[in-house]
């Protein structure tokens, strides 16, 4: 009787162990991937910033919460989480180069987007067929493809 009783102990011990080890997958973004911007409008403005063919502003977010890109002349980083349909960078670096038009555009987007005495950006974001649209402040918004 012992004997089995420890047998069953063991088997029991070594089912929590073969479940505990396995890592957990990390969990998907709906904005993960990479995106390219193609049009910037910061709030009030009455031009939409619109990337010409050679100009590049990328984004890639990591499935873990990170995400790096960059203009025609900077590179940027950090983290971010999303939440229902927002979207808050809690962190953000970059290289201070002088941009291009289209990405100044995008660092003043990233600066309208900062929630008032915070550290981070907040859009909300909604995909519409194969776009990311990240709105932000007062009818500003990016456009990503």
């Amino acid at each position: 009787m012992i004997t089995r009783t420890l047998k069953l102990c063991c088997f029991i011990m070594l089912l929590v162990f073969v479940s505990c080890s396995e890592d957990e997958a990390p969990v998907q973004t709906p904005v993960g991937g990479n995106w390219r911007i193609t049009e910037i409008k910061v709030s009030n403005a009455t031009l939409t910033q619109r990337t010409l063919d050679n100009e590049r502003v990328t984004l890639n977010f990591a499935d873990d919460g990170t995400f790096t890109g960059s203009t025609s002349v900077n590179q940027f980083s950090g983290t971010y989480e999303v939440e229902n349909t927002t979207l808050t960078m809690l962190s953000f670096s970059s290289t201070e180069v002088l941009d291009t038009n289209f990405g100044a555009a995008f660092f003043a987007a990233i600066t309208e987007a900062q929630v008032p005495n915070t550290t981070f950006a907040q859009f909300a974001f909604q995909l519409d067929s194969g776009n990311l649209l990240l709105s932000f402040g007062d009818g500003g918004e990016m456009i990503l493809e």
